[in-house]
């Protein structure tokens, strides 16, 4: 991702033609420099554009740190004019990559004029050796340029993230809008919020915590539970509404995951309480930060305080995602990964670590270990019933063109409203693929707006399918294979 590129140096020798030589090869700062220091009594290194040793102007090969075509800018994050990094992993790792060259330095024997003596040439030597160290990153680049490709042609505002569903490794991270971190002054003055990095970030979670909600009910005996919706519920004196209004009638559990009905898990959230709900929460990683790197964290988000979920009200809010809490797309995913894992919750992993000059792990991220959170049968009901929401219920948009996809739409409100006093809204699809045998676990969320192009679930497929060629392309195929899926 970040590379270092081949940089040229020139010697500016008092008193001969290198001024007049070099001024066309250097960038109007050097210009500066040029002019500047053209009187002075000894010789001095400018940045150049290329090799002028056959201009006859002594010129040294070095190479600097950059960043070469942007790929996941968010995530590596941006250097300042000096080549340190400021943030993102630049700036967690800015110590390993800054000392990875060698230091070098030229040496040469002047006259009292600061001419090279008579006979003798610049000598270049190395003054500290570099390392050679680099970070190893868990991004698939095919995967991170897909799901690059599909925000940039279905939103205009939201993140996409794809993590291994069998490791917990982050294999893209994107988010939307994107800024130049070559020109970082340019998104600063814009002020689009393309600095934030959606991934990391908070934001109101809607009906995708439902399925917190649901692995709660299984955990505590409660997945028997049945409501009747009238399209509307009433719980101390304040009126809670699904969708425009839609009456369900009798749901079950696995029938108000399809349809998202806001009435049933108000009521189950009564009948659950909301300690056993964050008790839960907590155990899928909501509440806490994710170490992305060496000072570099995940927001926290907020559950709401035990004390407050005291208040049916607040309880009511929190039971469809609603009310004080907040989520990141990264906690989502991994909620989401821990159902398609058979109950088993990975802290998500960027980086796996810092290498030597043979790209060999020396010195690992550590992370917790992957612990088992959701008893491995309810995990599997939950996966049945979150393919049921692609199949049977309104996450249809999610189903992909080849194989099954399960997941949970969410609609959160934000608070937040246009001149118009129209709301914009979060919209939210969380899910696993393929359905049964999960490979990756798909977040996207578009947030702050009033109503997408597309459907978030549909971007999820588009993205499954995009992985689903990715995958046949990996493993040709045999004529035994192909004469089974004929």
């Amino acid at each position: 991702m970040t590379g270092y590129t081949e940089e040229w140096y020139a010697l500016c020798i008092p008193g001969d033609v290198s001024y007049a030589t070099l001024f066309p090869y250097v960038s109007y700062s050097e210009q500066v420099e040029l002019y500047e220091k053209r009187n002075v009594t000894k010789p001095f290194l400018v940045r150049v554009d290329r090799d002028l040793t056959v201009e006859g102007v002594p010129t040294f090969e070095t190479f600097e740190r950059y960043l070469p075509v942007p790929i996941a800018v968010h995530l590596l994050g941006y250097l300042d004019g000096e080549g340190n990094g400021v943030s993102g992993l630049e700036y967690a790792y800015d110590d390993v990559l800054a000392q990875a060259g060698d230091e070098a330095v030229v040496s040469c024997v002047t006259t009292a004029q600061g001419r090279l003596l008579s006979g003798s040439k610049p000598d270049v030597q190395i003054e500290t050796p570099g390392t050679q160290q680099g970070v190893q990153l868990t991004l698939d680049a095919d995967i991170q340029r897909l799901c690059e490709g599909v925000a940039a042609l279905t939103m205009e505002r939201g993140c996409i993230v794809v993590m291994d569903t069998q490791t917990g490794e982050i294999l893209a991270s994107v988010s939307v809008p994107e800024y130049d971190p070559r020109n970082v002054a340019r998104s600063i003055q814009a002020d689009d919020t393309s600095l934030i990095n959606r991934t990391l970030s908070p934001f109101s979670a809607g009906s995708v915590f439902k399925v917190v909600l649901a692995a709660t009910a299984y955990e505590n005996g409660l997945d028997w539970f049945t409501h009747t919706c009238t399209g509307s519920v009433e719980v101390a004196g304040q009126t809670y509404r699904c969708a425009q209004g839609r009456a369900h009638g009798t749901v079950n559990l696995r029938e108000a995951l399809e349809q998202s009905c806001n009435c049933y898990f108000v009521e189950l959230g009564q009948v659950l309480g909301g300690s056993r709900i964050l008790q839960e929460a907590e155990k899928f990683g909501f509440g806490q930060a994710c170490a992305v790197a060496p000072g570099l964290k995940s927001n926290a988000g907020v559950l709401p305080a035990a004390e407050s979920l005291e208040n049916v009200g607040q309880l009511a809010l929190f039971s469809f995602g609603q009310g004080g809490l907040t989520v990141t797309p990264l906690q989502i995913t991994a909620m989401m990964n821990t159902v398609a894992d058979g109950g088993t919750y990975y802290t998500p992993r960027f980086v796996r670590g810092v290498t030597d000059d043979t790209r060999q792990i020396v010195t690992p991220l550590q992370i917790p270990e992957p612990e088992s959170v959701l008893d491995a049968d309810t995990a599997r009901i939950l996966r049945s019933m979150l393919q049921s929401v692609v199949e049977d219920g309104i996450g249809g948009d999610a189903a992909p063109q080849e194989q099954a996809a399960g997941g949970k739409t969410g609609t959160a409100q934000t608070g937040q409203y246009t001149e118009r006093r129209e709301e914009l809204l979060n919209y939210w699809f969380s899910g696993f693929y393929p359905a049964d045998t999960p490979r990756y676990t798909i977040t996207v969320l578009q947030d702050g707006v009033l109503e997408p192009e597309y459907s978030s679930a549909a971007i999820f497929a588009r993205v499954a399918n995009g992985l689903h060629v990715m995958d046949r392309a990996e493993s040709p195929q045999t004529p035994e294979s192909a004469a089974k899926t004929s």
